[in-house]
């Protein structure tokens, strides 16, 4: 069943913050689209508008206040609105009062005249703008669609069961909006797999190929975020590094293939062992970040001693026991990332110059 739904939902039965990821990401990815296919929109209908004019016909007036003032308005004022965070939160609603606008206007001015079959078109493509074009998700885009083609079956439906040219409108509805349909449900898919494709390279870049923890890049990167959000809200903020006791002696002496499966082993220890909000990294060799938020240097030196009763409890492979060194620090008000890495590197050392197997903190 699992794979049949996704078949058709590349992101079934993934986490409510991926499908959350996946939104926001769409979306980023929509907000060009749905503001450039505006404003050529509303240029097309100021022509039809113009070319409406010159073809004798009723209400010439109302057609040209619908098709070329209030419907290019609104268009252009979508496209427009796309430039302002407050205006993107307006845009769908507007883009689909557009649509259906659109078709209902139609309809009003044509559906009753003997040449209806000229002016059809616009409705037909309308379904097709709505799903293919728009930039609307599968899901606005349907609900949009199925509003028009229930108000164009309000107006047309009698007059296309009769015998007649007119008659061909059931199909044309039925072709544009389940062609058009599959067209976006494609798309979509398409857009879902390939932010699959796009998230498993990011983390792919992110992770350290030995251990699957953080590499020095992405946890630079986290540090630095930590930062920005213990200056922006005044929240503690500390740091643990570690670095296993004597690692050399066991690569020379039992091989790089133990050696790598004791890193492997250290860092599941770290990774089980601390908060989900804290971020563990592989710096280098034997050396491992901890990146504590909302933590003081007290809390975080309590954190590090309880690690370090895990190592030292624990079997590894074919070396048994293992120590491991800890520095300790909490950030300091507007310093620098490079100065609190210094800082804890020095406590590091610290721990080391002391006989090892020790938490420091400065």
């Amino acid at each position: 069943m699992n794979v049949l739904s996704r078949s058709f939902d590349p992101l079934h039965g993934l986490s409510p913050s991926t499908r959350k990821d996946f939104v926001i990401w769409h979306w980023q990815a929509k907000l060009s689209q749905i503001r450039y296919v505006a404003f050529l929109t509303a240029l097309l209908y100021l022509v039809y508008a113009a070319i409406e004019q010159s073809v004798p016909t009723e209400q010439r007036d109302l057609r040209l206040y619908v098709h070329g003032l209030v419907l290019p308005v609104a268009l252009l004022t979508t496209g427009l609105m796309s430039y302002t965070s407050f205006g993107r939160r307006l845009m769908v609603p507007l883009l689909t009062l557009a649509s259906i606008g659109a078709v209902t206007a139609s309809l009003y001015l044509n559906s009753q005249l003997d040449d209806f079959a000229n002016y059809a078109p616009e409705v037909y493509l309308n379904l097709m703008w709505t799903f293919a074009i728009s930039g609307l998700t599968l899901r606005q885009a349907t609900l949009t669609a199925s509003i028009s083609v229930l108000i164009t079956l309000t107006y047309t439906l009698g007059s296309s069961m009769l015998p007649g040219a007119q008659r061909l409108n059931l199909l044309w509805i039925m072709a544009a909006y389940s062609l058009s349909f599959l067209s976006a449900f494609l798309l979509e898919k398409a857009h879902k797999l390939m932010f699959l494709h796009q998230s498993s390279l990011t983390l792919a870049a992110s992770l350290d190929g030995l251990t699957g923890l953080w590499n020095r890049t992405r946890i630079d990167q986290f540090f630095a975020e930590e930062i920005a959000r213990a200056n922006r809200y005044d929240a503690p903020l500390s740091v643990i590094l570690m670095d296993i006791d004597h690692f050399k002696s066991v690569n020379d002496t039992h091989g790089h293939t133990v050696g790598d499966t004791v890193l492997q082993q250290f860092a599941s220890l770290l990774r089980d062992n601390v908060r989900v909000s804290d971020k563990v990294g592989r710096l280098g060799g034997e050396e491992f970040l901890i990146v504590l938020p909302e933590i003081n240097d007290k809390q975080a030196q309590a954190a590090a001693r309880a690690l370090q009763q895990r190592i030292n409890a624990f079997d590894f492979y074919t070396i048994q026991r293992k120590t491991a060194s800890f520095g300790v620090t909490q950030y300091r008000d507007d310093e620098s990332l490079h100065t609190m890495l210094e800082r804890v590197d020095r406590a590091l050392y610290k721990a080391k110059e002391n006989g090892r197997d020790r938490v420091e903190v400065l």
